[in-house]
């Protein structure tokens, strides 16, 4: 018989999963890593600030006719030549694209462990949350290895000479950093709500209410 058990723990859980998932896949998209110098621009007798940025794979720079693009420089993805997509870029773009894939697979399964609550008699929130863990590791391995590549020539071309590998030289780090931290952060928090989580779709209240034979199971 099948059973669907839900409790507020594990919606707890599975939102902040969600959650974490949804931060680092919109730090990866956003081309707001590091942030340059702003450009005072006038058109139109119209004084306008432009700031360029780089993120872990696509800028936003100002063209020479004037106009604002951003896009990927990463052409051939992995395979570019990296005088333009920095190596330590391409292997924090690895780990973290594993992490949000891992991430994504959990979220997943807390899905399905409203109906299947094991898998091979191990608890399918239990391993969700281990494999978290892992995924939250190969974040943090990713955050780390972005800096590397800030003494890169498409770094000091925004940044300055001064720019070396952990410093930034005259870029700022933007808002796509703290976001795709924030991530992480919260993946390793999922992490540890799992326990409990899968203590409260275990536990005595969800087995009496399986003895009088309840298909939907909700607790608070």
């Amino acid at each position: 018989m099948c059973f669907v058990i839900i409790t507020g723990r594990s919606l707890i859980w599975l939102l902040l999963s969600l959650v974490s998932f949804m931060l680092i896949l919109t730090g990866i998209m956003t081309p707001k890593w590091l942030m340059g110098q702003p450009l005072v621009v006038t058109e139109d007798n119209v004084t306008r600030f432009f700031i360029p940025s780089v993120g872990i794979y696509n800028r936003c720079i100002r063209m020479s006719d004037g106009q604002n693009h951003c896009g990927s420089f990463s052409f051939y993805g992995l395979h570019t030549d990296s005088t333009v997509y920095p190596a330590p870029w391409k292997a924090a773009m690895f780990f973290l694209s594993l992490c949000a894939a891992i991430q994504f697979a959990t979220v997943l399964g807390g899905v399905l462990a409203c109906c299947v609550q094991a898998v091979f008699k191990k608890s399918v929130v239990s391993l969700a949350g281990a494999t978290q863990a892992l995924g939250g590791v190969f974040g943090v391995i990713g955050l780390v290895l972005y800096p590397w590549g800030w003494g890169a020539a498409r770094v000091r071309r925004l940044c300055g000479e001064n720019s070396q590998p952990y410093i930034p030289g005259d870029c700022s780090i933007g808002w796509a950093m703290f976001v795709t931290s924030t991530g992480v952060g919260l993946i390793f928090l999922a992490s540890a709500l799992s326990k409990t989580a899968d203590k409260a779709a275990n536990s005595d209240k969800v087995q009496f209410q399986i003895d009088e034979g309840k298909q939907l199971i909700c607790l608070a």
